[in-house]
Parts: structure tokens; sequence; C-alpha cells
């Protein structure tokens, strides 16, 4: 090989080099800080969701305080005389610093006029405030709950005001409750967050008494703490440099990772700024060393490579060597390109999945339970989150050991996945600690769920020989009712996990103990219902509709009633809503329909005249596609004679879709059925849309009758809803009617057709065969 190919080889190799240590060092610092700028990204998202709870925990909590306080009967008695110098409410503020987050809190009564009555802080009073804030000018004009942030003459604080009524329900005056934000610091110290709270410098003026009386930049800072690390940094710069950080700010002179929190008055505008950090050297940074320390060792064992393939065709064959090991190189590069992907694709997976039982853990959890939050708030759906404790987990290891408590949880992991669909997430936290996210889940599809893991739970586990029994305590929460962020989420499914473990073990519990004993109720609801259905222990009860000029009986409604095996007559009340949520109430319809009928004709073939019969008919029943085959079929099988049949259909039904509306009272009245509106002047209908339903009567709504004819309102209700049936031509029914006095007033107005207490209540079939009979003597 002659000299001059041996340089051209020589100077090949050192290009070759340099190129492959400028891309090494390129990619490795790319990706280090890429992965740097990502944990730091992830401790200032860390750091404003926790102070984001914690100020939603406060504000709440002064919420509270206050209705609690406008509720209490002597603040009536207060506000009624005026006089509240007994009154003293610093025993109940240290109370409450006590046993609560609220550790400063100030309260102030202002009567209906704007006039302070009373202040926890001073012994002023009798000013007027309506003269001077607006927020007491507006909630005398219009009383409701104000919860806000406000900045007065002396601190920031939350304010929360909440009007006071009598027992009549007239507005005396408001309570307004004072906290500071102290504590919300606090806490986050006990996070290692650093937290400094400042006040815009446009209220520097406003804060005439300020409380700290400390200010950097004309910015008053509310908690100058001694000792703050980050009050110090800021003291000799530029705060606002500080105030408008979006996602984090490395301070390197003081070693901090800084992030703000903005709050905003009701305008929009920027009020206060919660300036939060985290001491860089507190941050744990060795999952990203060693992922430098894996690329280096890749980059240096490629380096090593490299250089004694091009040694080896520096040595011997200049020609077909090069061509060789160049395509050597470019095969040994990309496999290795490979394996690095591979290898941070394991890392990324190590990272996010639990490797005993192969299922996600804590971090990749709430990721998947945030980005559901997001999905279900833009589509209004409910998500489930379930903590579950595996009882008695700690007696199996120490009795068995941790090789067959390992097994175990593998095994409970395989059971939880089983019970849950693919779309939905079993996660292992850790220990014996699982949880479960359920996407798109109503309560009763959590309780199944549930339920189907408990019922799993029962079969014993074989683990080398061993039959071992374990069992769970599970917590719930569910989006939107128990909160809207991952964290409280999970806190509250743990909170009711533990509820759930107070109760016995082996058992679940809501986050709100209520609804865990309406869900029980629930499904023992549908149980019974389901049985009822096909025990016939539906009862159709019958109403009499009187003639008020004759005391002829013209008509009868069928009123549901169930006849319960071992709790008796049950009202419709209690269980027709339930129906109509779970789709029963087509069930119930048709089950009315076709017995009442059946009831009516057996009286009718006795010779005895029971008019014409009303049955009610639900929202789902008249939008069911099947019902105009399903009424007809009915009629035609017991032979009822459809002139003597009315069917009942709540006015809001109808305007909810009216263009079906129309089509289904148009194919009802074909079969010559007749068509009455019940609750009318309660569903808001059109009058010019009205007028062109095919129907035949207005039935006048019960909350209309019962205060007539005191109440000049509801008369001249009544006295329109008259008018109008008469110019439509419909014919008038009035419903619970109960006095004399109603009778008289429907009759001299023109309504004559009268359902109510005053002439029956609703009765069984043999009664309302008496009753008829009694009628033709």
């Amino acid at each position: 090989m002659s000299k001059t190919r041996k340089n051209k080889i020589f100077y090949i190799g050192v290009i070759l080099i340099a190129i492959y240590l400028s891309v090494t060092y390129i990619y490795t610092t790319q990706s280090v800080d890429s992965f740097t700028k990502q944990k730091y990204l992830d401790v200032s998202k860390d750091m404003k969701e926790e102070l984001q709870t914690l100020i939603q925990e406060k504000s709440e909590a002064t919420l509270l305080v206050t209705i609690g306080l406008a509720a209490n009967n002597s603040m009536v008695s207060v506000f009624k005389s005026g006089n509240a110098h007994y009154l003293d409410l610093n025993d109940f503020a240290l109370t409450l610093k006590r046993y609560s987050s609220l550790e400063n809190v100030w309260f102030q009564l202002i009567d209906k006029n704007g006039i302070s009555i009373y202040r926890s802080w001073t012994q002023n009073k009798g000013d007027n405030l309506a003269s001077i804030r607006s927020d007491v000018a507006s909630m005398i004009t219009t009383p409701r709950v104000i919860s806000s942030v406000s900045i007065g003459k002396y601190d920031l604080t939350f304010k929360t005001m909440v009007p006071v009524y009598d027992h009549i329900g007239r507005f005396l005056g408001m309570v307004e409750t004072l906290a500071k934000f102290d504590s919300i610091a606090s806490k986050m110290a006990m996070k290692d967050y650093q937290t400094l709270i400042v006040v815009d410098k446009r209220y520097k003026s406003q804060l005439s008494k300020a409380y700290t009386n400390t200010f950097i930049n004309n910015y008053y800072v509310v908690n100058p703490l001694s000792g703050n690390k980050l009050l110090k940094a800021l003291r000799n710069q530029d705060i606002s440099n500080y105030l408008h950080i979006d996602t984090y700010k490395i301070d390197r002179k003081n070693k901090l990772l800084v992030t703000t929190y903005i709050l905003k008055d009701i305008n929009g505008v920027e009020m206060s700024y919660f300036i939060l950090a985290k001491d860089l050297q507190a941050i744990n940074m060795q999952d990203i060393e060693n992922m430098k320390d894996r690329i280096l060792y890749i980059a240096t064992f490629i380096f090593l490579s490299i250089f004694g393939i091009l040694y080896y065709v520096y040595s011997v064959n200049y020609k077909r060597f090069i061509q060789d090991q160049n395509e050597l190189l470019a095969q040994s590069v990309e496999e290795k390109t490979k394996e690095l992907q591979q290898y941070s694709d394991k890392l990324y997976y190590l990272a996010h999945h639990d490797l005993l039982t192969d299922t996600p853990n804590r971090l990749l959890f709430l990721d998947r339970l945030k980005q559901q939050i997001k999905h279900a708030r833009r589509n209004g759906q409910s998500l489930g989150v379930l903590f579950m404790d595996l009882d008695r987990f700690k007696e199996i290891n120490d009795t068995y050991g941790h090789e067959v408590g390992d097994k175990l949880l593998i095994k409970v992991a395989a059971v939880l996945k089983s019970c849950v669909r693919t779309e939905d997430t079993v996660a292992r936290l850790g220990g014996d600690e699982f949880t479960i996210l359920l996407i798109n889940a109503t309560q009763l599809s959590i309780i199944k769920i549930v339920e189907k893991i408990v019922k799993s739970m029962q079969e014993p586990f074989i683990i080398n020989g061993i039959e071992l029994y374990s069992t769970f305590s599970i917590g719930i929460s569910i989006y939107g009712q128990d909160g809207d962020t991952p964290n409280i989420l999970l806190r509250n499914a743990d909170t009711a996990m533990y509820k759930a473990k107070e109760n016995g073990r082996n058992s679940y519990q809501f986050y709100d103990e209520e609804m865990t004993e309406l869900a029980l109720r629930r499904i023992e609801l549908d149980k019974s219902v389901r049985r009822a259905l096909e025990n016939g222990e539906f009862e159709p009860y019958f109403q009499p509709k009187v003639d008020a000029r004759s005391g002829k009986v013209v008509g009868l409604e069928a009123l549901i009633r169930w006849n319960h095996p071992t709790k008796g007559l049950i009202s419709p009340h209690e269980f027709i809503p339930f129906a109509e949520e779970v789709g029963l109430i087509l069930d119930i319809d048709a089950y009315m329909l076709k017995y009442s009928m059946y009831a009516i004709l057996s009286l009718q073939e006795e010779g005895i005249d029971t008019g014409v019969l009303s049955v009610n008919i639900s929202t789902k029943k008249l939008e069911s596609q099947s019902f105009k085959n399903e009424l007809h079929e009915t009629i035609k099988s017991i032979g009822f004679d459809p002139a003597k049949l009315e069917l009942e259909i709540l006015e809001s039904q109808i305007m909810k879709d009216p263009d079906h509306s129309q089509k289904m009272l148009n194919y009802i009245r074909e079969l010559g059925i007749l068509i009455s509106i019940d609750d009318f002047g309660t569903g808001y209908s059109s009058l010019s849309y009205l007028s062109q339903l095919s129907i035949d009567k207005l039935k006048i709504d019960r909350s209309f009758i019962m205060h007539i004819p005191e109440a000049s309102d509801d008369v001249a209700i009544v006295k329109t809803i008259i008018s109008l049936a008469r110019n439509l031509n419909l014919e008038l029914i009035a419903e619970g009617v109960e006095t004399k006095e109603q009778i008289d007033f429907l009759l001299k107005e023109g309504c004559h057709i009268i359902q109510g207490y005053y002439y029956s209540k609703p009765l069984s079939l043999s009664e309302c065969r008496e009753y008829l009979l009694s009628k033709r003597k």
C-alpha cells in the first residue's frame, strides 16, 4: 500500500471518528437536556397542582364555615334584634385554627341595609359598607353566595359572603368570613416547596395598613417568613421577572427551580402571584444520570469498534476492505442505534410499569387518569377510581415468605384484569395496593364490576401447594362529584378505602357514605322491581273523574301501586323515577296498560258504566319505536273499545321533541284513542303550537288548583287555561281538587270535570266497583 493511500485512509478515519464523536456528543447532550427539562417540567406541574388543591380546599373550608354560621338559628336572632354585643366569634376562630386549615379567620356581620353590626377583629361597627363596597351593594340587591379572593387595606384574604334568611325566607343580612393564606405556604413547605405570596403593585395604595409591611419593587409580600430562601433570592432582583413563568425558570445563582401560579380577580385581571420554588439539589436526577451512563457506555463501545475497523482497514487491504467494512460499519451503527432505542423504550417501560405484576405503576396510572379526565370533561362522561388494599397480606408474607406473597400479587393482578374491560386500567401502586380506572362508568356499572371482583376473590389461590384466601377493601371515588383532578380523586378513593377497612374489610365504600347506601338501595330496588313485574305485584288503582254538575262518574284514571309482599302498598313516587332512569318504565307502562284494561273490562262486563279509562304514558314509552305496534296489538288482543281509552301525556314530554310527538299523537288518534295533556301549565309549551296538536283534553295541574281561590296568581292562571281550552274546543279537567270552594270556583269559570280527593281517593278494583255501584243508587 502506497504512502498516499495510507494517508487517505488515515484522514478518512480521522474524519469519521470526528463525525461520530460530534454526533455522540450532540445526541447525549440533547437526550440529557430533554430528560432534564421534562423532569423540571414535572416538578413545576406538581408544585402548581399541589398549590391549586390547597387553595381549593381552603376556599371550600371557608365557604362551609360561613354557610354553617349563616344557617345557625342564633345568627337569625342577632340580625332580627340588630344587637350583636354578646356575640364573640374569637373562640370559634381559635377552634378553627386548632382543628382545621383555617388558621387566621375573621368574621363580620352586615345587615340587609349594608350596615356593619359586628366585626370580630375590632369594636368598630355601624358604618355603611354598601356605599363603599360594590359586593355588599350587589348582595343586598341580589342575595347569593359569594366566594372570592379579596385585597383589603390589611392583607390578601379569602373572602366568603353568605346571605341569612329567617324561617319564611326573608333576607336579613349576610355573614362575611375572611381567611389568610399563611397556612397554604406552610403546607407547601411540608412538601419541600418554597412559596412566596405577593400582591400586584396596583394595590399598594389600597394596602394602607399592610399586615407585614414588606414590599419588593412595590409588590406586597404576604408571607415574609424569616429564613425564606426564595425571599432572600428575590430581594436583590427585579421581582417582575418572576411573575409570569408559564413552565419554570432555573435560578442558577440560588440553585432554585421557580414557577408562578397567578390568581385573578372576577374581571380576569391579575391580583396576586404565588412564586413557587424547589431546591435543585432536592430534585432526584438519578434516572437521568443512569440513562447518560448507558448512552456513554454504548457510544464508547461503538467508538472502539469503529477505531478497530479503521485500524484494520489501514493495516491490511485498502480498497477491498474499505468497501466491506463500510457496509459492516453501517450495519453495526444501525444495530447499535436500534439497541439504544430499544433500551430507551425499555427504560420508559420500566419507569411506568410495576415489574412484578406487569401492570402500570402510579406514574402511568395518574397520567392515564389525567388524560381520561380531559376526555370525560369534553364528552360529559363519568369516571370511576377504585383504590384497593389487599386484606391481611402482611400475615401471608410473614407466614409463608415473600416468594409466596409475590406470587399471590401476580395472581391477584390477573384476577383484577379479568374483571374489567380492555379500555380500563389496572395498576399496582406498590406493596399490596392496587388501583383501577373505569372509563365512562356509571354508578351501577361500577358496583357490578366491584361485586364481580369481590366474587372472584372468594375463590382460593393455590401457590406452591398452599391454599390461600384473600379479600380486598375497596374505596371508590367518581369524577365530577368527588373531585376533578387525579390527585384528589385518588386521595378520596384512598379515604373511602379506609372507611371500608373500618367497616370490617372485604367490602367497598364510596367516598360519599350516603352514595354507598344509595347504591345498595338502588341495587335492591332494581331486583325488587324486576321481581314485581314477574310476580304480578303491581296493581292498578283507579281515581274517579266526576262531572260536578251532575255528580256522574265520567271516567277513571289508572294509577299504579306496588303491593309488596313484605312492605305492603308502595307509592309510585318511591320507584317510578328509578324505573325511568334504568329503563324499566317501558315494562311497567306496558304492564299497567294491559292490566288496567283487563280490570275495567271486568267491570264493564257486569254492566257497570266506568266512563273513559285514562292511563299515563311515560316519555320513554312515547319515544319507543315499538310503541305503535305494541299499543295496537294490546287493544286488539284484549278486545278493549279504543273509544273508551284515553292516554295522558305530560306537556313537557310533547315539547321535548314536538315533531316526533305530533306523528305519534296522530297515530294514536287514528286508532280512536283520546289524548289528554297532563299537568298542563308546567311545560312552557307554545300556544301557537298547541293549537296544531292532535289532542282532546287539557288537564290543569294540581299545583295551580291547591291555592285557589285565595291565591290571585293561580286564579289568573286557571282562568287563562280555561279560556284557552274553550277557544281551542278542548275538554278541560281539573286535578287535585279537595275543597268545596275550589269546586264552586271551577264551576263558575266553566270547568266541570273534576278529579281529586273531594270526590274520592285512588281506589283498588274492588273499592272502585263498590264506589261505581253506589253512584247508581
